[in-house]
């Protein structure tokens, strides 16, 4: 009846979180049937959690994910579609744009490995030039 708490999680660490809570008429706490969005304070437990489960999924490649927490305790892992972004940043506005540390934090993990790529290259170069 509280509604669950969707976390955002980017490479680990909490970047949004809000609570959802079910409407009048279903009680799924989905927007989509009904349910509303309000800002959310993460708890000791849930960022206790997040310190718990964000090394193994980056560790697992799964960089960007949606949690769903009801009382402190996880019950699902959204790897496909960790949807929230929009409703996070409606109710934080202006401060949060969870998009823009989404997009950084691609850019700076496609710069590694470019620059992984170039240290091959020139080591090879070297090597064959030996």
């Amino acid at each position: 009846d509280q509604g669950d708490v969707r976390i955002l999680l980017l490479n680990g660490e909490s970047v949004g979180a809000m609570r959802r809570v079910p409407g009048s008429d279903d009680h799924r706490s989905n927007v989509s049937a009904g349910g509303s969005v309000q800002k959310h304070a993460l708890t000791k437990t849930e960022k206790a959690l997040c310190k718990q489960i964000g090394p193994k999924l980056v560790n697992d490649g799964l960089y960007f994910v949606g949690i769903d927490v009801i009382g402190g305790k996880l019950v699902e892992v959204n790897v496909m579609s960790p949807g929230g972004v929009t409703y996070i940043n409606k109710v934080y506005k202006p401060k949060i744009k969870v998009e823009e540390k989404v997009i950084d934090f691609i850019e700076s993990k496609v710069q590694d490995k470019l620059q992984a790529f170039d240290r091959r290259v020139k080591l090879r170069k070297t090597v064959e030039d030996a």
